[in-house]
C-alpha cells in the first residue's frame, strides 16, 4: 500500500476543514470477505464517501466538498502549509446512529447515495457481530435494520449477479431462507462459491453475517 497526499477539504455548508486520506496504490492481500458484501482490506482501506462536519455537524458527501489543497504523505508536512490546515482532522465513517440519521434527514438524495447509506448502515450494524461472534444486535437496532434491508432490497436489480447475491443475503439475514435459496438457483459460475455458501447457511437457518472462505 502506498498512501497518497491528504486532501484538505472544506465543508460545503460552513467551510470547516477536514482531511481526506488518499491512496496511490493498494492491494487485497490479507483481505477478509463477508457474506453481506463487506471487504476488510488492511492494504486497501475504504475511505468515507460521506462524513459529518465537526464544525456545523451536518452530513456531506466528500466528493462535493471543495478541495483547498494537499498535504504530502511523506516529508515535512508543515512546510508551506497554511496555519489553518494544521487542525484539520481526518474524515470519519459514520456511526450506526449517524447513518440512520443521515437517511432520515435526506442525505441520500438519489438512488446511488441512498444505496451507499443503506449498505453502510447494514455493515455498521453487522460490525457488532464481526467484532464478537457471540454478540447480539441490540434490540434498538433490530427493527431499524429490517426496515433498512427491506428498502435496500427494492433498490437492487435481480438481473445483476452482484445485486442478486446481495438480495439473497438480505433475505437470509431477515430469516426468509426460502427466498434466499430461490434467488441463488441460477448464478454465473464466477459467483457460484458465494451463492453456495449462502445457500448452505440458509439450509441451516443461520441468519448471521458470516466470513466467506473462497474455494
Amino acid at each position: 500500500m502506498i498512501p497518497g497526499p491528504d486532501q484538505v477539504i472544506a465543508c460545503p455548508y460552513c467551510g470547516f476543514l477536514a482531511r481526506q486520506r488518499t491512496l496511490i496504490s493498494g492491494n487485497t492481500f490479507g483481505a477478509i470477505l463477508w457474506s453481506d458484501g463487506k471487504q476488510e482490506s488492511p492494504m486497501l482501506p475504504e475511505f468515507p464517501a460521506v462524513t459529518r462536519c465537526r464544525g456545523c455537524k451536518r452530513f456531506y458527501w466528500v466528493d462535493e466538498a471543495e478541495v483547498k489543497g494537499e498535504i504530502e504523505a511523506f516529508g515535512d508536512k508543515s512546510k508551506h502549509m497554511p496555519k489553518e490546515w494544521e487542525h484539520a482532522e481526518p474524515t470519519q465513517h459514520l456511526t450506526i446512529d449517524e447513518y440512520s440519521e443521515a437517511l432520515d434527514t435526506g442525505v441520500g438524495s438519489d438512488m446511488p447515495k441512498e444505496q451507499y447509506l443503506r449498505v453502510h448502515f447494514w455493515w455498521a450494524v453487522n460490525d457488532i457481530v464481526r467484532r464478537n461472534a457471540n454478540a447480539q444486535i441490540p434490540t434498538r437496532y433490530v427493527q431499524k435494520l429490517h426496515k433498512n434491508l427491506a428498502k435496500l432490497s427494492v433498490l437492487l436489480d435481480e438481473r445483476d449477479p452482484n445485486d442478486r447475491i446481495m438480495k439473497a443475503e438480505i433475505a437470509r439475514e431477515m430469516g426468509d431462507f426460502t427466498q434466499a435459496i430461490r434467488l441463488l438457483r441460477d448464478v454465473p459460475a464466477d459467483f457460484r462459491w458465494v451463492a453456495d455458501t449462502i445457500i448452505n447457511l440458509s439450509g441451516r437457518k443461520n441468519s448471521l453475517v458470516t466470513q466467506l472462505q473462497p474455494s
